[in-house]
């Protein structure tokens, strides 16, 4: 049973490992180290400029509608390359300000290669890049071998969205050759045996193609309209270059979707970057300790996790049990 809030830093739980299993060295001569100093003063800058998440165990939460809590971070260094992505496109998710980073709830990408597409959330990405990337240098810099711990590295993200979110935490893959989509689903804090994946026939849009334009970071755009899975959408997208692809699960139009919100604009994508570079698309190794599922049975098992997870996860204690109302994007 979960009764007490979760502090550790990164940093808190290497040096308390790092005391225990490096022979020879104690903390004081450890962060004597100014290559280990600069990286601890780095993180700790890192992390004191992005939003602070609200915790159901503080008191200032109170009376606010909170989502489950976000995962710890994971090791990112293990992952097999499957395929070489040509095209990188960086979207603002539900933004405030399209100028502002911070205010956007995501930045997400898509990367898109001859056989695969792939599209994520960059700031879980980016947090757990930099917990992997740190064990590994404080391992070299202390001549150690800690593993990643299988829990207790809080994750802090960029970005105004406080908490979990399926939109942020999923992984889309799209297999050009089988024309088809896997969703690898990682749950919220406290229920990492639930994360899942389903794989589906790729969804198709019946896009209705209209004559306004918009332009987009310097593409002049054109407007489609669709119904999809119980929601009504509007996309711009760029004849000027021609792929068949867009965020989420979007794709289907005579050009690179660049712009697509729903009609309550709960879900908001915007293209803010296009890069022209090689770069190799990955599948984490994370993936294989995943459970199969059907995307029905994750909905009704993400419903279930939305409106019950204090009781599911055995947070007892916290000050704040009101839980945001589970609004998924597919409503069919």
């Amino acid at each position: 049973m979960k009764t007490s809030v979760k502090t550790f830093s990164f940093f808190f739980l290497l040096l308390a490992s790092l005391s225990g299993e490096v022979q020879g060295q104690q903390t004081g001569q450890m962060t004597d180290n100014p290559e280990l100093v600069r990286m601890m003063q780095n993180s700790e800058a890192r992390v004191k400029n992005q939003q602070k998440q609200l915790s159901p165990y503080d008191a200032n939460s109170r009376g606010k509608a909170l989502s489950p809590m976000l995962p710890d971070c994971r090791d990112v260094s293990k992952f097999k390359t499957i395929d070489q992505g040509t095209l990188r496109i960086s979207y603002a998710f539900n933004a405030q300000n399209i100028r502002e980073p911070m205010t956007y709830d995501d930045l997400q990408r898509l990367e898109i290669g001859k056989n695969f597409v792939k599209y994520y959330g960059y700031y879980v990405f980016e947090a757990d890049s930099f917990a992997t990337a740190e064990l590994m240098e404080m391992n070299r810099l202390t001549h150690s071998n800690i593993p990643f711990p299988d829990e207790g590295i809080a994750m802090t993200i960029n970005g105004r969205h406080q908490g979990w979110s399926r939109y942020l935490c999923s992984e889309f893959i799209k297999d050009l050759t089988k024309n088809e989509l896997t969703e690898y689903c990682r749950m919220p804090d406290a229920l990492t045996s639930h994360n899942s994946y389903y794989t589906e026939p790729t969804p198709k849009q019946d896009w209705q193609i209209k004559n306004e334009t918009m332009i987009i970071v310097g593409y002049t755009c054109q407007k489609a309209t669709c119904s999809f899975r119980g929601r009504n959408y509007t996309a711009w997208f760029a004849v000027d270059i021609p792929v068949s692809q867009g965020p989420w699960k979007f794709c289907g139009l005579p050009g690179l979707i660049l712009k697509v919100e729903d009609d309550a604009k709960e879900y908001v994508f915007e293209c803010v970057g296009i890069e022209q570079q090689k770069r190799p698309i990955i599948l984490l190794d994370n993936y294989k300790t995943y459970r199969k599922t059907t995307r029905t049975e994750l909905d009704k098992t993400l419903k279930r996790i939305c409106e019950n997870y204090y009781q599911i996860t055995g947070m007892t204690n916290v000050v704040n049990k009101i839980l945001r109302p589970y609004k998924p994007m597919e409503l069919k």
